[in-house]
């Protein structure tokens, strides 16, 4: 049976992050963080092997309790009102409003108000009070370092769908490690530091997300994570509500590119007969003397 993990760092100070998008850090960006963790534990054969046995999905703010994530592209922006929300410049919605927002009554705006700095809404009652977020950029000798400034009580949080209990274990244990070592770039310079790591164990994500509109697929799959479909896979394109992004960066230590990869960003939503599974892809520069891997697995939430 497949074992789901929530889980939140605790952020302290400054991460490197996107300052737009879908996420704050792309779930193949987090995968090579996982990979790490799982090389220092002496398990990275094992994993890489595994494939898809540990489904991660990008990270995303939360702040006080409060978990913040992109609203499913099929209903996002609305089709008429919450003007006043500016939904143009949304970003992430509390995972209440997205059950509002799925719900026959909708989003009501009163409820809501926006944070500027970090494109979050907020409860009406946190107005001014501020995001879990701030842009940061900091110049040094090597030129300008971007990022985000987290506010106290606030970090980022993700899923990861463990098939078995053997990998929920080791994913704990990565985490942790994680949560030690630093998750993310400029680590030299004290950037992606945690005062640990939240973890909470469920059969699946959306129980853990305690989702107040419960789907079955029938609406779509609402894509928290990059996705790379995999070969022969159904995907009803014509139905789906989805962007694209080309993911590509450099081999870590090193100056060579990676080949480039367009995939499913996170907030689409996708169709198909059963949810989206996706695949890794071996994305070396040509007559590299090793796979290089881009995560692109699915997790993703009935609607």
């Amino acid at each position: 049976m497949a074992q789901a993990i929530l889980f939140r760092f605790e952020a302290r100070g400054a991460w490197s992050a996107a300052e737009s998008g879908p996420s704050l850090i792309a779930s193949d960006t987090f995968y090579g963080a996982v990979c790490a963790a799982m090389d220092r534990f002496g398990w990275l054969d094992e994993w890489l092997a595994a494939g898809g046995a540990v489904r991660l999905s990008s990270l995303f703010p939360w702040q006080q309790g409060t978990l913040f994530a992109p609203p499913p592209a099929s209903v996002w922006p609305p089709v008429s009102g919450l003007q006043r929300l500016r939904p143009k410049l949304v970003r992430f919605l509390p995972l209440a409003a997205i059950g509002d927002l799925l719900s026959e009554g909708g989003l009501a705006e009163s409820r809501w108000v926006l944070d500027p700095g970090s494109g979050c809404l907020l409860a009406a009652d946190r107005a001014g009070a501020g995001g879990p977020f701030r842009p940061l950029r900091v110049e040094k000798a090597a030129g300008q370092k971007s990022g985000v400034q987290f506010a106290e009580g606030a970090g980022v949080w993700g899923l990861a769908v463990c098939e078995d209990e053997q990998w929920r274990g080791r994913m704990e244990a990565a985490l942790r490690w994680l949560a030690d070592s630093g998750v993310g770039g400029n680590r030299a310079l004290g950037w992606g530091g945690s005062a640990g790591v939240r973890i909470e164990t469920g059969e699946d994500a959306a129980g853990l997300l305690r989702r107040r509109v419960a789907g079955d697929g029938s609406k779509g799959w609402w894509l928290l994570s990059l996705f790379a479909p995999a070969d022969g896979e159904e995907v009803s394109w014509e139905q789906g509500a989805y962007r694209l992004a080309v993911r590509s960066g450099w081999v870590e230590g090193t100056t060579a590119r990676k080949r480039a990869q367009r995939m499913v960003t996170e907030g689409s939503v996708v169709f198909g007969p059963a949810a989206p599974s996706g695949r890794l892809q071996d994305v070396a520069p040509e007559g590299w003397a090793h796979p290089v891997y881009r995560n692109g697995y699915a997790v993703a939430v009935a609607l």
